[in-house]
Formats: structure tokens, sequence, C-alpha cells
């Protein structure tokens, strides 16, 4: 009769739907599966500026150094005055007090944490052995009490020899001199910390700035270490071996020992 036959439109709807059914099947799979030739999605490289323990210790930096020089701003600048006067006895009017005896501290404390940031960048930037096994947090950790273990077996061993070979007024002006460079090298430390830290200082810079306030400081150490021990002429032989043996030879030994722990570490 020309009509269409009963059910054809329905025949054709199911099998429209059904190769919808094995499109939507055939598309989930190809989404599903992966590529051998693809590549997987690269991690983001650490940086210092991501790490949570680096920035902490960055702003206790920043909180100590307000907090001493908002308090002891005046201290340190005789200090510094005093630093570069020679002076065969103390002085009644410069007598450390417990509060900047506390600053003091703070600001050792501070170059401590400045100089170990500068040890764990270099670590960073020589791609070290430990921190494939050892978290960076632990490293920087680790790194700041190593610091800070060392000052402490340097002061106490100014203390001894020095209270052996002079007497007690001279033994006290060099301690007092020699924290006050390690203070100063923390304040000019600061700032590079920060460029590497959040500028991304480029490395060779970062490293002959960090390495000429090292000698800068080494070098205020041998003008007061002259003037206030071997300020005789023949006192120049007795000078190198004392500066040698308690100055240089522990820096010395401190850093081969950190290289070799990199090296034969597993």
């Amino acid at each position: 009769m020309g009509n269409e036959p009963v059910g054809t439109s329905y025949v054709f709807y199911l099998h429209e739907e059904q190769q919808q059914v094995v499109h939507d099947a055939l598309t989930r799979q190809a989404l599903l599966s992966v590529d051998a030739n693809s590549k997987r999605g690269e991690p983001m490289p650490y940086t210092l500026s991501s790490d949570w323990v680096v920035t902490c210790l960055l702003l206790l930096c920043f909180i100590l150094t307000s907090y001493v020089l908002s308090r002891g701003k005046q201290h340190l600048k005789e200090e510094f005055k005093n630093f570069f006067s020679i002076k065969e006895r103390s002085n009644l009017f410069d007598e450390t007090t417990a509060s900047d005896m506390r600053h003091k501290l703070s600001l050792i404390f501070q170059t401590c944490l400045l100089e170990a940031f500068c040890l764990f960048d270099y670590f960073i930037e020589r791609g070290s052995n430990i921190l494939h096994d050892i978290p960076h947090s632990i490293l920087l950790i680790s790194l700041i009490i190593i610091m800070v273990i060392f000052y402490v077996f340097k002061w106490l061993l100014y203390l001894c020899i020095n209270n052996i070979l002079f007497n007690k007024t001279k033994s006290e002006i060099w301690l007092k001199s020699y924290f006050n460079v390690i203070i100063w090298i923390g304040f000019l430390l600061a700032p590079v910390v920060l460029l590497v830290v959040f500028f991304d200082l480029s490395s060779t810079i970062s490293h002959y700035s960090i390495l000429i306030i090292l000698i800068l400081g080494k070098i205020l150490l041998v003008y007061k270490c002259i003037h206030n021990f071997f300020n005789n002429s023949y006192g120049a032989f007795h000078f190198i071996l004392y500066f040698c043996a308690l100055e240089i030879l522990p820096t010395l030994l401190l850093w081969k020992g950190l290289l070799l722990i990199n090296s034969y570490w597993f």
C-alpha cells in the first residue's frame, strides 16, 4: 500500500543507539589507554623558595635581626667602633649586660642559619648524593646543628688556648672581637641568601660573593689578632702558627669532612 512496514523506524533507532554505545566505549578505551610512545610528566624540580622549612627559617632570621636592631643597635655600633681601637685593657663602660649577650647569641645563631643555607645550596647545585636518601629539611637542619657545634668548639678551643698563652684581658678582647666578626658575616650573608632563595641568583655569582664575605671576615680576624696578640715584630712566626692552627685548620677540616660525607654517602 506504499506505507513503511511497521517497526522499521524502531529498528533504525536501535541500530543508531548501538552504534553510539560502541563509539562511546571506543572513545573511553582510547582515553584510558596509555600510548607506549608517550612521555610521562616530569615532576617540578626542587627549589629553595618552595620549601616551607627554608621559608620559616628565613622568617626566623628576619625576626631575630629586627628584634636585636630594635633593642641593641647602639651596643652593636659601640662594638664596631671598639673593634678598630687598640686597647691594652678593658674599659669599665664596655661591660656587656645580659640582654646584650642574648642579642649577640641570637645574631651568632642567625649566622649559623645563613651559613647552613649556603652549604645546603652548594650541595643542591652539585647534585649531592645525600639528597637522594635524606629529606631536604633534615639535611638543612643537620647542617645548622653542625654549624652551631662548630662555633661552640671554636669558642672552647680559643678559650682554652688563649687562657694558657695570654692574659685574661686579651683573651676576652679576642673572643668578643671574634664573635663580632661572625655577626658581621651574618649581616653580609643575609642579602646574598635572600637573592639565592627568592630571585634564583646565579650560582657563580653567589659562590664568589660568599667566598669574598668569608675572606673579608678572615682579614678582619687577622687584623685583630695581630694588634691584640702579636703586635711585636718577632711575633710574626707565632702568629702564623696560632692563626693557622686555630682558625684556618678547623675550617678546612669542617669543609673536607662535609665533602667526604657527601662522596661516601650511599
